[in-house]
């Protein structure tokens, strides 16, 4: 099976926002954002939906998943923080997490496509606070 578009991004086949990586899962921002910073935690493993996924690799996402919610949070300074996980598009499994300021923002069918500035000015905002806060990064 050929490798996913995240898979790809991952691996810089193709161009895209990786902010974080370990052995296995990795993050990414989406090209398109509900609101900016929107990121996806990625299994490295190729794996369609999250129920399947081993227990192991689906905790490690949640924590990831949590460290960035409060980094979207700080970042962005949003009421909430979303935390889907849909996969109709690409079946690759995808954590989506991204800033909420009312319930509408969590309609997919609303998001907007994102320029590479963009994504690249949102990675470096993202980037900072893995710099500042790496250390919740160590399991």
């Amino acid at each position: 099976m050929p490798d996913s578009v995240f898979s790809k991004i991952r691996k810089a086949e193709i161009p895209g926002e990786l902010l974080y990586e370990d052995d296995k899962c990795f993050v990414i921002l989406t090209i398109g954002p509900h609101n900016p910073g929107h990121m996806l935690v990625v299994p490295i493993d190729e794996i369609a939906d999250w129920e399947q996924l081993p227990t192991e690799i689906f905790t490690r996402m949640m924590k990831v998943a949590q460290f960035f919610g409060r980094a979207t949070k700080e970042i962005y300074k949003c009421p909430k923080v979303a935390l889907v996980s849909v996969g109709f598009e690409v079946q690759h499994v995808h954590i989506h997490v991204f800033s909420l300021f009312e319930t509408a923002d969590i309609d997919h069918t609303k998001n907007k496509q994102a320029s590479s500035e963009e994504l690249a000015l949102e990675a470096d905002k993202i980037r900072e606070y893995i710099k500042n806060n790496q250390g919740e990064l160590k399991w």
